[in-house]
């Protein structure tokens, strides 16, 4: 398949060439009327003629690109750009073709006529001189030399040839803007009609001024050329005030384009920076993973608070300075004085109880249990206070926990954790296992660090001991490790454990934002080492045999990506791409500028929705089916909260293998899934839980049961 960011690239900057390939022949066009002669203007009607030919044939090239985009990619990565942003150039450039291009083609050979028509006239005057012997005057050959006179100013400025040039130029404009800012414009219906409005209103503008100037230039017996001077003032203040509105314009349709209308969901953190609610209407359905048990409320049943609980973990926020491996001491954010926080490790089964303490953290903290099905308490706990919750831990597998208070700056700082669900009762197979639980993260100066440590750490394992290693990646962004040394399996892919998992060796893991892999591999006779792909030595997981002093393994950046689509052996699914779905949304996800939180930069965006202001309306039990199509520029991670996903296809292909449940997908661009999940977790509804403007571990989808949206009052 191509690469889709060449293509996508090449594809965005053909409207850029097309505008200056199109402002070329305008900018001469508009200057014909300027010429000192007729032999000059003849000469800039022609370049002005070849420049016009040169801009159909990018228009051309654009087409070329938007077909090789949909044969490789599907028409969902077209649709916009064929919809939405072509025609908005297709149509003035087709009045060129009809009405520019002939008059273009009239003035050229216009002095052609003129010359022949002049040189016979010239002829017949020197016979007729002759025949009465008189010397003819020195010919000077008036005929294209001559300046233009009100005939050929009133051809060269009137609007049938000018202004469809001019309203190319402004429809590329209006095709540039939609493509930076609003790149789902067929799903803004409202933004699209203002903008052909917008290039209505110009174009009409436009020929009401040329047919001004074209009554002048045609008229005028003692034409005066402008001065260089006010032409210039003239054209700036043109572009200074096509600027200045579209600016405006541009500014006002984002602002009114997520302006709420509707109620609000949910309640809302009083630190958060919130933009408006938005609910983007869709149909619906799905598959998901089965129950492991009844999902029970954090704060819990009655009986709940009641029981003794089987394990109890107190965790105490407060900011603090820590020691790094390097001997330098930094301020952090810890949770029992830890960097990250202390591992919680439990049984499947147990009653659960965590003590969590806000010592001194002034902004407030909360915590979320990222991958359990299990919900928490999303209310913000301040400065000295304590949140207590229960839950009983249905799941197994590995997860992990962070605060859901401003979350780039919290979780960075240390406000997270690695949190391990073991099954009830352990497998036996006579070889002892070490379980190792690594959680990546990324301080902006250590660069990447594994369970607070961005030097190496080294660990002793005996050889045939049966080695896990729970990988956890808290970071914004897909990492790639590499394990080598030995072969090994992938057991576990987001807390669901996989069927008859393959050996393998030379892959690299690449888990996206918030992802798990589980690895297990027998302990060989010589050191293993688990660490960044590129090639950081220093960096990482080293296991060493005992007495071993062999050499560290190299590092093979240039692996091959493990793939979990074609991993492992099926069994029956619950549902599969032939089932009835209750149902079905399609989510584009673009990149686009826009300016949030007063900064202007590149958003995310899910069907044309800042994140996280798009949601999923669905009801209890319902079966959803979601397609991922990833237009932008970088890898998405999508999560959904308390809920797992089936993935069925990628770009078109069924995932075969074993079934890949996850609640983290990494999307690169590109790419299109098509997955399906079981709404079965009302108490994970996310429109009070999800921070405003704050995900930092991938795309956070909001799932919006209906049964828990406020009822209108009824009028009497």
């Amino acid at each position: 398949m191509a690469d889709f960011e060449v293509l996508a690239g090449i594809h965005q900057g053909l409207f850029l060439v097309l505008l200056i390939v199109m402002l070329v022949p305008t900018i001469m066009a508009n200057q014909l009327v300027f010429r000192p002669t007729k032999r000059a203007f003849i000469s800039s009607a022609r370049i002005t003629l070849c420049f016009s030919w040169s801009a159909l044939f990018v228009f051309a090239g654009h087409l070329v690109m938007t077909w090789v985009l949909f044969e490789s990619f599907g028409w969902l990565y077209i649709k916009d750009k064929l919809l939405g942003f072509l025609p908005f150039i297709f149509v003035p450039l087709l009045f060129c073709l009809l009405s520019t291009f002939p008059r273009l083609w009239e003035l050229t050979v216009k002095g052609g006529r003129e010359s022949m028509q002049s040189q016979v006239d010239t002829d017949y005057t020197r016979i007729l001189l002759q025949e009465k012997s008189v010397r003819p005057a020195k010919a000077s050959s008036p005929d294209l030399d001559d300046v233009l006179d009100a005939e050929w100013r009133g051809d060269a400025s009137c609007p049938e040839l000018l202004v469809p040039l001019q309203a190319s130029v402004l429809g590329c404009l209006i095709a540039l803007f939609l493509q930076v800012f609003f790149p789902a414009v067929t799903l803004e219906p409202s933004i699209l009609f203002l903008a052909w409005g917008v290039l209505l209103a110009g174009v009409s503008l436009l020929w009401i001024q040329q047919s001004w100037k074209h009554q002048y230039h045609s008229t005028a017996e003692n034409w005066v050329k402008p001065r260089r001077l006010h032409r210039f003032i003239r054209f700036s203040t043109f572009l200074l005030m096509t600027a200045l509105l579209a600016t405006i314009w541009g500014n006002q349709a984002m602002i009114a384009s997520r302006l709420p209308d509707h109620s609000p969901l949910g309640g809302q953190n009083q630190d958060d920076h919130a933009l408006p609610d938005f609910v983007f209407p869709v149909k619906a359905s799905a598959h998901s993973m089965p129950s492991t048990g009844k999902l029970r409320s954090v704060d819990g049943p009655t009986e709940f608070k009641q029981e003794t609980p089987d394990r109890t973990f107190s965790l105490n926020a407060q900011k603090t300075t820590i020691r790094q491996a390097s001997g330098k001491t930094v301020e952090a954010w810890t949770l029992n004085g830890q960097y990250p926080g202390p591992e919680l490790r439990m049984k499947q089964g147990e009653l659960v109880e965590i003590i969590l303490l806000n010592k001194d953290i002034s902004e407030g903290i909360d915590i979320h249990w990222h991958g359990m099905q299990t919900p928490a308490s999303y209310d913000r706990i301040s400065k000295g206070q304590q949140s207590v919750y229960r839950f009983r831990a249905e799941q197994t597998g590995t997860y992990w926990y962070h605060s859901h208070q401003q979350i780039p700056e919290q979780v960075v700082n240390g406000l997270f954790g690695a949190l391990v669900i073991e099954p009830a009762e352990a497998t036996t197979t006579g070889a002892p296992i070490r379980d190792i639980a690594m959680i990546h993260h990324k301080d902006e100066k250590a660069g990447p660090m594994l369970n607070g440590s961005h030097t190496r750490k080294i660990e002793t394992v005996t050889p045939g001991t049966t080695v896990r290693l729970r990988f956890i990646n808290a970071e914004n962004a897909p990492v790639t490790y590499l394990l080598q040394g030995t072969p090994f399996q992938v057991v576990a892919i987001d807390g669901t454990e996989v069927n008859e998992p393959n050996l393998i060796a030379n892959q690299a893991l690449q888990p996206g934002a918030g992802g798990r892999y589980d690895i297990q591999f027998t302990m060989p006779n010589r050191p293993v080492l688990f660490a960044p792909a590129a090639n950081q030595h220093d960096k990482g997981l080293l296991l060493r045999p005992d007495g071993s002093e062999d050499a560290v393994p190299f590092l093979d950046a240039e692996l091959s990506v493990f793939d979990p689509a074609r991993y492992g052996s099926p069994i029956a699914l619950p549902f599969d791409l032939s089932s009835h779905f209750d149902r079905e949304y399609q989510l584009l996800i673009d990149g686009q500028y826009g300016f949030y939180n007063g900064q202007f930069e590149r958003l995310s965006t899910v069907n044309g929705d800042l994140l996280p202001e798009t949601r999923m309306m669905m009801e209890e039990g319902d079966l959803i089916k979601l397609t991922f199509v990833n237009r932008s520029f970088q890898d998405q991670s999508i999560y959904l909260h308390g809920h797992h996903m089936l993935i069925m296809s990628r770009d078109g292909k069924k995932v075969t293998g074993s079934p890949w449940w996850t609640d983290t997908l990494q999307v690169a661009p590109g790419e299109t899934y098509e997955v399906a999940f079981r709404a079965k977790n009302p108490d994970a509804s996310l429109e009070e839980s999800l921070p405003k403007g704050d995900t930092v571990f991938g795309i956070e989808i909001p799932l919006v049961y209906e049964e828990h949206l406020p009822k209108e009052n009824s009028s009497p």
